[in-house]
């Protein structure tokens, strides 16, 4: 059974990634600065480059081409950090955040209709063994992006937001 999960999830992963790629596009922005607007915005506090790096699990040289299109486009804005000359924040501009607003909005509209396919059932327990799995990576240090607060889901059980 380990081998076949293991399988799935190979095959799912690269998939799902091809999935989404095909229905970005909105906004004019790419599906890696999508993904690096969206960790910004769901960052407990103002992200420097180096939480940035570790939430998208890529270098620091990608992350710093990533948001130098960014702020050239206007979307993200960086500064000094207050209390590390070292460090810089990075954060959304008004027109950042009004992208975000409508791309965050049509990519989910889009991307969530492959769950159409699943049952109510499926899809609650899908974020069920999701946040589990996600859980357990946290545990063991490899938590892509910062956690969703945990919200109930319609069977009374916890899970990131769906």
């Amino acid at each position: 059974m380990r081998e076949q999960i293991f399988c799935a999830f190979a095959r799912l992963g690269p998939a799902w990634v091809r999935y989404l790629q095909g229905i970005i596009g909105l906004g004019g922005v790419s599906p890696a600065g999508v993904r690096l607007l969206s960790a910004i915005r769901h960052h407990p506090r103002p992200p420097i480059m180096r939480d940035l790096v570790n939430d998208l699990g890529t270098t620091a040289r990608a992350v710093t081409g990533l948001v130098d299109t960014l702020e050239h486009e206007g979307l993200v804005r960086r500064s000094r950090h207050p209390d590390d000359r070292r460090a810089t924040l990075v954060t959304l501009t008004g027109e950042g955040e009004q992208v975000m607003e409508r791309v965050g909005r049509e990519y989910i509209e889009r991307a969530s209709t492959l769950f159409d396919v699943l049952s109510p059932q499926d899809q609650a327990d899908l974020v069920r063994i999701l946040g589990i799995l996600d859980d357990e990576l946290a545990a063991r240090g490899q938590a892509i992006q910062p956690r969703q607060p945990r919200v109930a889901t319609e069977t009374g059980s916890s899970g990131p937001p769906g």
